[in-house]
């Protein structure tokens, strides 16, 4: 049997797997099937270990069963170093390949009662395993079995172990993306479920004003596109040409100086005031590599409010709260200080439907009284309370 080579087109292809791979459940999966393809007379086996035992999650091969994936299999046996062989490669780097032709005890090994039950039976003798990570005292591995049949050892083992020595890498740092992207998007979804319960616009975007995500609120914003909208290109941009400038030098500003301020946006149904921010989510419990991987862009968050002494901005209403068009004149009417038989004339309608309208602002907002919705509604004025920025005018009404 001729030694195994592959072609470069047949590595690229491996080295594109490693990473799509990487992304799967159960991960590796077809990445190790190509892999049984490419080198006949192996087996693929993705495990962690703890201690002395290892905990395998997935096997392209039938020698693993539910039982062990849950009770593992103890490494009884020792390296050339008289150690177990698992306590020197915790120690190893990431990409790391132990092969035991080299570094295992043969006595010991063969002897093993981890060779009579998952090598022999199935027709392996030599294994290598690749470290791709490290967690305390515990690490995963990819792991490949090699036949016992010496036609096929001879032609597949170096070829393997030379293969994976150019996958080594690639499989590190596809573990790493993995997890730190899954971990994005967990976080992402617990600090979206919080987020949708702020009251204000939320929207976060990097500071080329490339979108991430928003709350609620912020999401029916860019939906209704009045006052800013979410572009095809990605980027979350401003209706009027003169707010887009004044936004864009509000986010190079921010970059280069990392503290909170403000801006005033035109809006055809009144102005409006933006507080932006830096959005640095807690990453203080994951790995240093991890973490530089989320760092590597800043973000800031945009809360959209109004400045006191501004009517209130009905489009802003029906954002948050989802009020109907008519439901937001008749709440910024209350806001005004008008009576329900002052705003039925002024609009034409019964007082009847205007009643029926105010309550449904009250069940859309969550109160019960007209001074509750002032108080509830107080919320916005927070934004354009905090800062005097450029803009359009100040943010801060004047004192009288």
């Amino acid at each position: 049997m001729k030694p195994v080579k592959l072609s470069h087109e047949e590595l690229s292809s491996l080295i594109g797997l490693i990473y799509e791979s990487a992304f799967e459940d159960p991960q590796w999966k077809r990445f190790l099937d190509r892999m049984a393809e490419l080198f006949p007379g192996s087996g693929g086996l993705v495990f962690v270990h703890e201690n002395e035992r290892v905990f395998p999650t997935y096997s392209q091969t039938e020698v693993i069963s539910e039982r062990l994936m849950q009770e593992g299999c103890e490494v009884d046996f020792v390296n050339i170093f008289d150690r177990n062989p698992l306590k020197d490669t915790l120690r190893a780097m990431n990409g790391f390949i132990a092969r035991s032709k080299k570094y295992i005890d043969k006595e010991s090994y063969v002897s093993s009662n981890f060779y009579k039950t998952l090598m022999a039976p199935y027709g392996y003798h030599e294994l290598m395993n690749l470290k791709v990570d490290r967690q305390g005292d515990r690490a995963a591995y990819i792991s490949f079995t090699v036949s016992s049949d010496p036609a096929i050892e001879a032609a597949t083992h170096d070829p393997l172990f030379e293969t994976l020595k150019l996958l080594a890498p690639h499989a590190v740092r596809a573990l790493q993306m993995a997890r730190a992207l899954t971990m994005a998007r967990n976080a992402l979804s617990v600090v979206g479920g919080f987020l949708d319960t702020i009251i204000l616009p939320m929207v976060v975007v990097t500071g080329k004003a490339e979108f991430v995500f928003a709350n609620a609120a912020g999401r029916r914003l860019l939906a209704r596109a009045t006052a800013m909208r979410l572009a095809r290109n990605g980027r979350v941009e401003m209706r009027d040409a003169q707010d887009a400038r004044a936004f864009a030098d509000k986010l190079r500003e921010l970059e280069e100086h990392p503290v909170a301020g403000g801006l005033r946006i035109g809006h055809e149904d009144g102005p409006l005031s933006l507080c932006l921010t830096p959005f640095r989510p807690a990453l203080s419990d994951i790995s240093p590599l991890d973490r530089d991987l989320l760092q590597e862009e800043r973000l800031f968050a945009v809360f959209v409010g109004q400045r006191n002494g501004d009517a209130i901005n009905t489009a802003i209403l029906q954002d948050v709260y989802g009020l109907t068009a008519r439901e937001a004149e008749v709440c910024g009417a209350l806001l005004a200080g008008q009576s329900p038989v002052q705003i039925a004339e002024d609009a034409g309608r019964s007082l009847k439907t205007v009643r029926n309208q105010i309550q449904a602002v009250h069940d859309k907002v969550g109160v019960t009284s007209q001074a509750d919705l002032s108080d509830a509604l107080s919320v916005f004025r927070t934004v354009g309370a905090v800062f005097a920025e450029e803009g359009r005018g100040p943010l801060v009404s004047p004192r009288h």
